[in-house]
């Protein structure tokens, strides 16, 4: 009997090693694994060889009864004469599918994919800096890096797959700057009464005179002129009242100062021709009184609110001063933009909070410093960040 042992490390090379060794008809008595090795031991003695034969020739000779019963038919179609021809045609098409249960189909590895995407868009950056440079091929993780939020990202488009095109970071960019910009400009100067909001330090006051500055540059006449004012309207004194009466000397325009709603009231029906610039106390912004009154006179004044928010407030302050005036639809004005930069989580916030854009301030020059908030300016600036 010849015996020959071989050591290799994998199954092909020592198969190849025994029919050198001892030729095609050589038979395998022993293979195992030893140290991450595969150990082969084969055999050409006349007696094996009839014996694996033998063992071969036994198993395919099974007479139909042993044969039923060592393999019971699986999955076979039920020939039942009443079936539908539709449901004999699925039947069949499961037993090929079991068949060849070990072959990677076309359907299963298109189910692996969805897997593999849902687990995409449901998997959280917790720390974006960790990211590596070779995932900027991805315009959702870069917009993700950015930090733009997953809720703006799948709302600018219908689904992930669509973001991966390779313009599509600039049609986010487009399509978010769309969404954020108010689209009516004369509004403004159309406007005859406009309420200028927003929280302390905020540069209400600031942003009140520009707005003056800016409407005495639109209407040039002398009659014109006359009727633009500024009102400050607050509670109590304070430091404001002497800077829009400085701005006023300034602009060469009227100041006025109310304490009350009642007051208010008379003042702009007794000034109905005039255009009135108010500058609202953060006193009266928390008073359901003076967010009634502004929702029931919005159109009899024909009215813009205009609420100023500084560049890099939080989340939650946005969210709670848009419910405050969820039904009033304010105009946003981007306020001290010179001073913090507009970065993607902020303008998430604003997309998230229906926020739209009107105006952006810069600094605390008055002259001829109010931009109008356009689209393809603040794509660009997206881009750019």
């Amino acid at each position: 009997m010849t015996l020959h042992k071989v050591i290799s490390e994998d199954s092909m090379s020592a198969m190849d090693e025994i029919s050198k060794v001892l030729g095609n008809e050589a038979v395998i008595l022993s293979t195992k694994k030893n140290n991450g090795k595969i150990e082969i031991i084969g055999s050409n003695d006349i007696k094996d060889v009839l014996k694996s034969k033998k063992n071969k020739h036994s198993k395919t000779n099974l007479n139909f009864q042993d044969l039923f019963i060592k393999q019971p038919l699986k999955n076979k179609p039920n020939l039942d004469p009443h079936k539908k021809k539709d449901e004999l045609k699925d039947n069949v098409q499961l037993d090929e599918k079991n068949d060849n249960k070990d072959e990677i189909t076309i359907d299963a590895f298109n189910n692996f994919k969805k897997e593999i995407n849902n687990l995409l868009e449901n998997m959280i950056i917790t720390d974006s800096s960790t990211v590596s440079n070779s995932y900027d091929k991805s315009n959702f993780l870069k917009l993700i890096k950015k930090g733009y939020s997953r809720n703006v990202i799948h709302n600018m488009f219908t689904n992930l797959e669509n973001l991966e095109k390779a313009k599509n970071e600039i049609n986010f960019y487009t399509q978010l700057s769309s969404k954020l910009i108010f689209p009516n400009k004369e509004k403004l100067n159309d406007s005859s009464v406009i309420f200028v909001t927003g929280l302390s330090g905020v540069g209400k006051t600031t942003l009140s005179a520009k707005i003056a500055s800016f409407l005495l540059d639109k209407n040039t006449t002398v009659n014109q002129l006359k009727n633009i004012s500024l009102i400050n309207f607050s509670p109590k004194s304070s430091n404001k009242v002497s800077d829009l009466i400085n701005y006023g000397r300034l602009l060469n325009i009227n100041v006025h100062s109310l304490s009350n709603l009642d007051d208010l009231n008379k003042f702009i029906i007794a000034n109905k021709n005039r255009k009135l610039i108010i500058d609202v106390s953060k006193d009266f912004l928390m008073q359901k009184s003076f967010i009634d009154f502004i929702n029931q006179n919005m159109v009899y004044f024909n009215s813009l609110l205009m609420l100023a928010i500084q560049s890099g407030a939080n989340k939650k302050s946005v969210a709670s001063q848009m419910l405050m005036f969820d039904k009033l639809n304010p105009v946003i004005a981007l306020t001290k933009l010179d001073e913090t930069i507009l970065g993607a989580e902020e303008l998430s916030t604003f997309a998230e909070t229906n926020c739209k854009i009107g105006l952006l301030s810069s600094s605390k020059n008055i002259i001829d410093a109010l931009v109008f908030a356009k689209e393809e300016v603040l794509a660009q600036y997206m881009n750019e960040i």
